[in-house]
């Protein structure tokens, strides 16, 4: 009766864990609008429910340029936010909570202003959108503003 019992809340704690987690999609309308500035939280919701809707999931933004969310699975969605910059994000479960959270999502902004210039910079997440990290992985910048700045003039 003891194992029986002990099976029992074993099951109910993890189930307990389980039911914190939250999809990508929640995540995303509850996200800060200071993280995607021109898109305004109604733009997100619709972004959502075109998906949700199997529509082409394009809203204007407050640039008054298009921004169209191309995928969405539970744990990830990208988003054209106009010509140059693409962000994909991807919520995952982490061993060690953060802050008494299970999940971490990670954000990636990709500018690309032609194949010889791309600049892809990854920041990670705390489940309440706290930011954790920001690291640059990939740069082929021709040219940095720092570096031209340096160089004496002749």
């Amino acid at each position: 009766m003891k194992k029986v019992l002990l099976v029992l809340l074993t099951l109910c704690f993890s189930m307990g864990g389980r039911a914190q987690e939250k999809t990508m999609a929640e995540l995303f309308k509850v996200m800060p609008d200071s993280l995607l500035p021109y898109l305004t939280t109604n733009n997100r919701l619709d972004m959502l429910d075109f998906m949700e809707a199997n529509m082409k999931a394009e809203v204007t933004n407050l640039l008054d340029g298009k921004s169209e969310m191309t995928a969405l699975a539970p744990d990830s969605l990208s988003i054209r936010m106009n010509s140059v910059l693409r962000i994909d994000m991807k919520v995952a479960r982490v061993a060690e909570p953060v802050d008494s959270n299970t999940q971490i999502i990670r954000v990636i902004r990709t500018y690309t202003l032609n194949e010889n210039q791309t600049e892809r910079i990854v920041d990670v997440y705390s489940s309440v959108w706290r930011k954790l990290s920001s690291v640059i992985v990939q740069s082929s910048l021709l040219k940095r503003d720092d570096e031209l700045l340096s160089k004496p003039h002749l």
